[in-house]
Order: C-alpha cells, then sequence, then structure tokens
C-alpha cells in the first residue's frame, strides 16, 4: 500500500477536523506500520490547511491585524498544530461572494463598532476634509460603511432644505431593496450611537473618474430586526496616502 491509499484508509476511520487530534500511532500503524510518520505530517498538514482556511474566511472582505488574528486563533481553544498569524496575513486577499459581503461576523462588528482602521480624516487641498488610506487596500476589500441614521428619503430631503450646505453634503440617499427612497443622515458630526466618536465614512468625497471606492446596500437581519448598511468597497487596488473617493 502506498503512502496516498494508505493515508486514504486512515481519513475513512479519522477524517481531518478543525478541533480534532492526530491519530496516535497506534491507529496509524493499524493502517500501515511502513507509513506511520507519513500519515502523521499528511493528516496534520491537512488540517492545517483547513485550519488556515477557517481562518481566512473569517477574515474575508478586510485584512485583520496580526495580533487580532492571533488573538481570534487563541479563542478556538487549539493547542497544538496552529496556524502562525504572520503567514495568515501574508496569505490574504479579499474572498467570497459580494453579495454575502455582510455574512462575515467580522465586518458585522466593524460597522457595529466603527472601529475602521488606517483611515485619517485630514485637511484636503480644495475640498476640505477627505480621507486617506495609511495602509494598502486591496481590490474588493471593505473600506468601511457610510454610517448615520437610517431615514426615509422624505425626511432626509426635509433636512437638507433645514442644514447648511457644508451639513448637507453629509447624506446618503439610496433606495433599499423594497423599491423605497431611504436616506443614511451623518449630517451631525457625532450620530446617536457613538455620541464620542465621528465616524470616518462620511467624510469620504464625491468623485467619477478618480472614484476607487464603489457604495454597495446590503440587508443585514440582526436579532430579527432588519437593518440596512452601505459599505465601500476598494474598486482597486489603494495606495497609501491615496484620498478615498467615491461615484
Amino acid at each position: 500500500m502506498d503512502v496516498q491509499a494508505a493515508f486514504d484508509k486512515l481519513l475513512e476511520t479519522h477524517p481531518v477536523t478543525l478541533d480534532g487530534d492526530v491519530p496516535d500511532k497506534t491507529e496509524r500503524r493499524k493502517v500501515s506500520p511502513d507509513c506511520q510518520r507519513q500519515l502523521y505530517e499528511r493528516w496534520l498538514k491537512a488540517q492545517m490547511k483547513l485550519r488556515v482556511q477557517h481562518v481566512l474566511s473569517y477574515f474575508c472582505r478586510r485584512l485583520p491585524t496580526e495580533n487580532r488574528v492571533s488573538t481570534w486563533i487563541a479563542k478556538r481553544g487549539w493547542k497544538k498544530n496552529l496556524p502562525i498569524s504572520a503567514n495568515i496575513i501574508k496569505e490574504w486577499k479579499p474572498s467570497g461572494s459580494v453579495d454575502m459581503v455582510m455574512d462575515s461576523r467580522h465586518i458585522q462588528k466593524m460597522t457595529i463598532s466603527q472601529r475602521w482602521r488606517r483611515l485619517l480624516v485630514t485637511d484636503v487641498k480644495g475640498k476640505g476634509k477627505g480621507v486617506v488610506a495609511t495602509r494598502r487596500f486591496q481590490t474588493g476589500e471593505v473600506v468601511c460603511d457610510y454610517h448615520g441614521r437610517v431615514i426615509t428619503a422624505k425626511e432626509g430631503h426635509h433636512i437638507h432644505k433645514n442644514t447648511s450646505e457644508e451639513e448637507t453634503g453629509h447624506m446618503f440617499f439610496y433606495t433599499n431593496q423594497k423599491g423605497q427612497p431611504m436616506c443614511i443622515d451623518a449630517h451631525s458630526s457625532f450620530c446617536e450611537c457613538h455620541p464620542e466618536k465621528q465616524t470616518v465614512g462620511r467624510f469620504i468625497n464625491h468623485a467619477k473618474a478618480e472614484a476607487n471606492l464603489r457604495p454597495r446596500f446590503y440587508a443585514v437581519d440582526t436579532d430579527g430586526e432588519e437593518k440596512e448598511v452601505i459599505l465601500f468597497l476598494a474598486t482597486r487596488n489603494i495606495e497609501v496616502n491615496e484620498e478615498l473617493l467615491f461615484n
């Protein structure tokens, strides 16, 4: 029996799983006394691949920090055969269907906490405030969201008429999946759910040909309540110190 055939036979009784332990030497020798060491190495290699894919699938649309990956892996309770966080970061790239982005618990947590990292609100010549990237973002990566109070478009237009021209730039009008005209109202510097934090998405400027972001609407079911979210996804690779712009 060659090594591959022996490994296939071992998997019949000891399939590779995320949380399982490698079959012990006695079990491996029952399958093939001559290949038991190779079976040990192959089983661990297959589990490592499975674990790496599991980590990458959690952070599917937003590059995490190495510390964030280490913390997340530690919470899995794995004692041996641990993925190396630095290698995860090197291998990472946006993955999964764009339609399923908000299924990611990582992205859900980011929209709730508004802790979008490596984005700097700064003065942009001729524009006032704007946002620049302080790290490289890959095509398809979620950069941040447009955060504010969700209201009807009618309410939004009323606010638009009764606030200063500078403030009305911080309002996002859209149509939801039910065909209803809606508005994300971010004209106030601070929102009700984050009273001590100025959210970054509201400062991103508009552009056409130069746009490097595209807004995308998502409806998320959170504890039985539907929440509407606008995410900004990179349309191309964005370099350090490049201004963020959407059409």
